[in-house]
């Protein structure tokens, strides 16, 4: 008698000819083409997922000019209208109102997580207003200077950046760029020094940290 062989196919008899090996029954093979469009919608979700992350910049960005710009205008108004009164009848509190009417302006605040808050400065000086605020969403976070100086037949309104998580950690030295060609420039160190006249202000005058906030 012949051994038993521990390989099947030696006892499986003669194969049929012509019959080769070919793929288990059990096994279906994806056509290309189903590979081909599940691969262009994979492509077309990564790419939509993509492009709502930049939407999402884009409008964050966005708000934040409307937020910063604002805050530059609503102050620089109220500068004027102190300006407009005798030394002895200004008062810088009235600047905490202005920020909060920011804080709350649904037209600005987004979702609610706009903070607006003041840093320093003042209206004691004859002729100039001067404060340093602070504009924090979850965007960013950037305080900036905004004076006003008034003589007689004159007037001298500006503002500059001191800091801004946008442009890294200490004092700002290059232009923040809040897009829509809206950009702030940097508070240059010459603002700190000398009288202040219709042409240029003292920011050290009214109390302005010059190393700024962030």
């Amino acid at each position: 008698m012949e051994p038993i062989s521990a390989d099947p196919a030696a006892n499986a008899g003669p194969r049929p000819k012509g019959t080769g090996v070919g793929p288990s029954p059990g096994i279906l093979r994806t056509p290309f083409f189903v590979v081909a469009v599940l691969a262009v919608l994979a492509g077309l979700f990564a790419g939509a997922g993509i492009q709502r992350a930049v939407d999402h910049h884009k409008a964050a960005r966005d708000l934040y000019r409307i937020q910063v710009l604002t805050t530059f205008w609503r102050i620089s108004d109220e500068e004027h209208r102190q300006l407009a009164l005798p030394p002895a009848q200004r008062t810088a509190a009235v600047f905490l109102d202005v920020l909060d009417s920011i804080n709350q302006d649904t037209g600005t605040n987004g979702q609610g997580t706009l903070e607006v808050t003041l840093d320093s400065g003042s209206v004691a000086p004859p002729h100039q207003a001067a404060f340093a605020v602070t504009v924090s969403s979850p965007y960013a976070s950037t305080t900036v200077a905004v004076w006003s100086v008034i003589y007689p037949g004159s007037s001298d309104d500006g503002g500059c950046v001191l800091s801004s998580t946008l442009l890294g950690s200490g004092r700002a030295t290059t232009n923040l760029d809040l897009g829509g060609n809206q950009s702030v420039a940097p508070c240059l160190p010459s603002l700190w020094r000398g009288a202040i006249t219709p042409t240029n202000p003292n920011l050290g005058v009214a109390g302005i940290d010059q190393s700024g906030g962030n």
